[in-house]
């Protein structure tokens, strides 16, 4: 069954992982960031992306993840990517308490809209400056 774009925010960091996503190679990507981590800071890095989860996910996720930091320098859990359009919706569609909260999720969505973000995978708005968030784990 087919979550709804409401259901699919409400659930968090989802309890079954999806599965892996592929790599889009026609989206603008982040460049590969360098290699300034020590082995115990990239180990600390790996501990810190784990905590996320369920440590029933720790011995599927921590290869997949030291990959991504092997091959991008970052975590950004790409796997989380959400499978929804990323676009600013109108506030109505958003679940919230207040106008307030939903208006932040519809700006952080717009900062994401593949024709507004400059890296929109690896969370990069435009301006390259920033990220909206440090990983995909974080928009839940």
């Amino acid at each position: 069954m087919k979550m709804t774009f409401q259901e699919q925010i409400l659930q968090g960091i989802p309890s079954v992982l999806p599965n892996p996503k592929l790599y889009q190679v026609e989206i603008n990507h982040a460049p590969k960031r360098k290699e300034i981590l020590s082995d115990d800071e990239k180990k600390l890095a790996l501990r810190n992306a784990l905590r996320y989860f369920e440590p029933k996910h720790h011995a599927e996720l921590l290869p997949e993840f030291k990959a991504e930091l092997e091959t991008y320098g970052r975590i950004y859990m790409y796997r989380l990517r959400p499978d929804y359009k990323m676009y600013a919706r109108p506030i109505s569609e958003y679940p919230g308490k207040c106008e307030q909260a939903k208006a932040i999720m519809l700006m952080i969505q717009n900062n994401l809209d593949y024709a507004v973000a400059q890296h929109p995978h690896e969370l990069i708005t435009y301006g390259g400056n920033g990220a909206v968030f440090q990983n995909w784990a974080n928009i839940y």
